[in-house]
């Protein structure tokens, strides 16, 4: 079995060596030639599945023509084969990085370039240098409030994650400010939210997670989080009934229900403090801390796992 799969993947390739070569043969009555077929070849090849053969054949364009008109399809391109199908991010960061220079003075063409460099260079865990990406997204939006919200939304996550907060709220109130559509907007709050939730501020929290839930034209999956996010706020504060049935609101809209059943089953049970959970031996609580008013560590590992 194994011998006639191997069989079968030679004879692809060798049907497609075979067609390149009758593609360079058609050179001579008038076909493509230069870098005019190593992009009809690339594309053939693409869209037959052959990424690797792609992949040779769009790198032969890019340096075979140094202004042609479709090499933002030909770095594209490469971005998603050594991602998506090589998983060599490293290598889709470098061609993404040689890209953005290249349309450094083309902001319309350079922003989804500027965005998608970020993404990699988050899942990289390299947040650094993500908001330095996104922070040229705000540079190249022109205006475009859309965009403007998209970036922001991206680095107040990862600002947040770095621990710094107050950055990450800036932005994002500056997001809910500027955004338009209903679904960027509650989306913004909800981030915002999920800040304040992180630094114990629950009173500004709760206010910004009703105010979703009252939202008319909010996306239900923002309404859902927002509600499992406010039963936290609740349950911290001790008002188990309010938390209680807010979770069970969300039975049949949970994308996990053995969630909500766990939580449930647990509500109310929690005793150790954020403030405790992070401390390394040795340390003592910090002094300003008011143990009874911070809500659990199990909490904090909720919100997170609910996104």
């Amino acid at each position: 079995m194994i011998a006639r799969s191997s069989r079968l993947r030679a004879l692809a390739r060798a049907l497609v060596l075979a067609a390149f070569v009758l593609a360079a043969a058609a050179c001579d009555r008038g076909a493509p030639t230069g870098p005019a077929l190593d992009l009809a070849l690339a594309r053939d090849a693409y869209a037959g599945g052959y990424f690797l053969e792609a992949e040779t054949a769009y790198e032969r364009y890019l340096q075979a023509d140094p202004q042609g008109r479709h090499r933002l399809e030909a770095w594209s391109r490469l971005v998603e084969i050594s991602s998506g199908v090589k998983g060599d991010p490293d290598k889709a960061v470098t061609l993404l990085e040689t890209a953005t220079l290249e349309y450094n003075n083309r902001p319309e063409i350079n922003w989804p370039l500027l965005f998608r460099l970020g993404e990699l260079y988050e899942q990289q865990g390299q947040r650094k240098k993500a908001v330095e990406a996104w922070g040229r997204c705000l540079d190249t939006a022109a205006g475009d409030a859309a965009k403007t919200v998209q970036a922001q939304l991206r680095m107040a996550v990862a600002d947040r994650a770095m621990g710094k907060h107050d950055l990450a709220v800036d932005l994002l109130t500056q997001a809910i400010t500027l955004a338009r559509d209903p679904e960027a907007k509650s989306r913004a709050m909800y981030e915002l939210a999920q800040t304040y939730a992180v630094t114990w501020n629950w009173a500004k929290a709760k206010a910004i997670l009703e105010d979703i839930l009252n939202m008319d034209k909010a996306p239900q999956d923002t309404k859902t989080m927002s509600a499992f996010l406010l039963a936290d706020a609740y349950e911290s504060e001790r008002n188990i009934p309010k938390a209680r049935e807010l979770l069970t609101s969300l039975k049949d809209t949970y994308p996990n229900p053995e969630v909500i059943v766990a939580r449930l089953a647990t509500l109310g049970h929690h005793n150790e403090s954020p403030a405790v959970a992070h401390l390394q031996p040795g340390d003592g609580p910090p002094p300003d801390a008011d143990m009874d008013k911070l809500p659990s560590a199990d909490l904090k590992r909720r919100r997170v796992s609910a996104k």
